[in-house]
C-alpha cells in the first residue's frame, strides 16, 4: 500500500506527460498557420495579378492594346509568385471591355491541385478557387 502511494505521489514523468498530451494540439496549430498564411499568399498574389493588370491597361489607346496590356502585366505578376501561384492549374486572366464604358480583369487561380494543401485535410479551409476582378473605365478614345 506504501508503494502504491509512494508511486501516486511521484512526480517524475510528468512533463513527458504533458507534453504527450499537448503537442499534437500545437503541432496541428502551427502547421494550420502555415497552410492559411500559404493560402493567404495565393489570394493577395491573385488581387495583385487582376489590380496590375487594370492599372496597365489603362495605357492602351484601343481595347486589343489594352487587353494585350493588361493580360502581359498580370501573367509577370503572376511569373513574379513562382511557385506559389504555378503548381495545381495555370491562373486564368481575361480581359476585355463589358460593354458599359469599363474594362475589366478576372484572374482566377484553383489550387486544389497544390502539394501542401495535399496535407491540409485536418484543416477546416476556405474555398481553393481564388479569384479577383478590377474594374476600370475604358477611357474615352
Amino acid at each position: 500500500m506504501k508503494h502504491v502511494r509512494r508511486t501516486l505521489a511521484c512526480d517524475r514523468g510528468m512533463a513527458a506527460l504533458e507534453f504527450a498530451l499537448i503537442a499534437p494540439a500545437l503541432l496541428m496549430l502551427v502547421f494550420a498557420i502555415i497552410i492559411y498564411s500559404f493560402w493567404f499568399s495565393a489570394l493577395m498574389g491573385v488581387r495583385h495579378a487582376a489590380a496590375e493588370g487594370a492599372r496597365a491597361a489603362m495605357a492602351g489607346m484601343s481595347t486589343v492594346e489594352r487587353t494585350a496590356l493588361a493580360r502581359d502585366r498580370a501573367q509577370a505578376v503572376i511569373d513574379g509568385y513562382g511557385s506559389l501561384l504555378s503548381s495545381g492549374s495555370a491562373p486564368q486572366i481575361e480581359a476585355g471591355a463589358d460593354g458599359t464604358g469599363m474594362f475589366r480583369v478576372s484572374v482566377s487561380y484553383d489550387m486544389s491541385g497544390s502539394r501542401l494543401l495535399r496535407y491540409a485535410a485536418f484543416i477546416p479551409m476556405p474555398s481553393t478557387a481564388l479569384d479577383a476582378t478590377v474594374v476600370v473605365t475604358n477611357g474615352s478614345y
